[in-house]
């Protein structure tokens, strides 16, 4: 579950659920195209995470314009990653927006481009209370939801049913994301 969809048979799994990082990505980009974006920034926390690459790789492909990586120092110090986010908005006005690929990191990005005196909209990856709030509040676009709980339930499911009779779905990967979380439903 979570990770490994082009993996799992050689791992001997019988399914695998969970989201397909690039296409999360390209869903992502082709939202911040049609929200009238022009330039992206992707907010990369974590150094050699395949799966962010991932994700800022689907972004510049479902958008299909200018988005530029931004390698930041992380959740493990989020006063860094804040300045390092501000300094490349101040250093290049033009970004008018900014996707996170982790909820920590979308807060400290929030404050980013407000002390940045930026306008640039923002989105991110995942959801925590402070992401739902900033959505509620308007001061963030949308998060991709890549439903743990799903990740979690089906595979218990279908374990259960492989253990009792053997069943088995013809189609092995199920994707849990992405979903879309909106001032229209994130209440």
């Amino acid at each position: 579950l979570n990770s490994g969809a082009d993996d799992f048979k050689s791992l001997g799994a019988i399914t695998h659920v969970g989201q397909t990082e690039t296409i999360a990505g390209k869903a992502a980009g082709a939202r911040l195209k049609a929200d009238g974006v022009k330039k992206v920034l992707c907010v990369i926390h974590e150094q050699n995470n395949i799966g962010l690459q991932q994700r800022c790789d689907g972004v510049k492909k479902g958008f299909g314009g200018d988005v530029t990586n931004l390698q930041v120092k992380g959740t493990e110090d989020i006063a860094t990653t804040q300045t390092e986010v501000k300094s490349k908005l101040q250093a290049d006005k033009s970004f008018d927006g900014v996707i996170a690929l982790n909820p920590d990191i979308a807060t400290a990005v929030k404050t980013a481009i407000k002390s940045a005196g930026s306008n640039a909209k923002l989105a991110t990856f995942d959801l925590s209370p402070d992401v739902l709030q900033a959505i509620l509040d308007g001061n963030m676009l949308f998060a991709i939801d890549q439903q743990q709980y799903e990740q979690g339930y089906y595979p218990i499911v279908l374990l259960t049913l492989y253990a009792t009779n053997l069943n088995t779905i013809a189609n092995p990967i199920i994707m849990t994301g992405p979903g879309f979380v909106t001032k229209d439903n994130a209440q």
